[in-house]
């Protein structure tokens, strides 16, 4: 007996990683080094929502894609990082900078959830998975369509995505999609972790609204067409490279 079965990711078009190009500068973060290297990623985050860089900071090297003077500019002027003046066109390679590649990629596909309404959460590094919800829709929306429930005073179980990109040798991509059902305390306007909502009481809460494989996978498209358009899911970069997700799950043949 065979049986089709969804596989949950999203290939990327055209191997976007074969050719993927960055501007490197050497830079040196600023004492002490600990404080700065927190206020470095806020501002690489802040410089992402605005459009001007997508940028990540390894082996004393700043890698941009997008503005790179005016990284360097702000990095210096809060006396976060001493920017070096050197400057190289660079391609990355999948063996050797693949956590630079998912950094900056995060950097972009934050910019575009913005604007659709979603807000993106980073969680654990370990688990390498981005937590998206629809933080900025109006709730009773949301709440109609199944994407949110009122759980008691000031919380709501949301609908979310959980992300995260896989690079391949071959320059290709996919993106790993998973429903993501956080409890949310509306006056924070945020996740309550589960060591947080054990705490409150709350884990019979999550258990109850567990949907069934059917359901999690019709709330899962439900919250991709929040986010896709044509059908594609298109993360811009802040320097114009654009990489494009076909907006469908594969279907695998299983045999019994």
């Amino acid at each position: 007996m065979t049986e089709n079965v969804y596989v949950n990711y999203l290939v990327a078009l055209e191997k976007p990683f074969r050719n993927f190009t960055v501007i490197t500068r050497p830079a040196l973060i600023i004492p002490p080094v600990k404080d700065n290297m927190k206020n470095m990623y806020a501002l690489f985050r802040q410089l992402s929502i605005t459009g001007v860089a997508d940028a990540d900071f390894r082996r004393n090297t700043i890698f941009v894609k997008g503005d790179d003077e005016e990284v360097a500019r702000q990095l210096e002027e809060n006396r976060i990082v001493f920017v070096g003046k050197e400057r190289d066109t660079v391609r990355l390679e999948v063996n050797r900078d693949l956590n630079t590649m998912r950094a900056i990629f995060y950097q972009a596909l934050l910019r575009y959830v913005s604007k659709k309404g979603f807000r993106m959460f980073w969680g654990r590094k370990r688990s390498g998975w981005k937590k998206l919800l629809p933080l900025d829709f109006d709730i009773e929306e949301l709440i109609k369509r199944e994407l949110a429930i009122e759980i008691g005073d000031d919380l709501v179980l949301y609908r979310g995505l959980y992300v995260m990109l896989e690079i391949f040798d071959s320059g290709d991509a996919i993106l790993w999609v998973d429903l993501y059902s956080p409890i949310v305390k509306q006056s924070e306007v945020k996740p309550l972790s589960p060591k947080e909502a054990k705490q409150l009481g709350l884990k019979d809460k999550y258990t109850a609204y567990i949907p069934t494989p059917i359901k999690r996978l019709e709330l899962t498209k439900k919250l991709l067409g929040m986010l896709c358009e044509d059908s594609k899911l298109n993360v811009a970069f802040a320097d114009g490279f654009a990489i494009s997700f076909i907006c469908d799950f594969s279907l695998l043949r299983v045999s019994e």
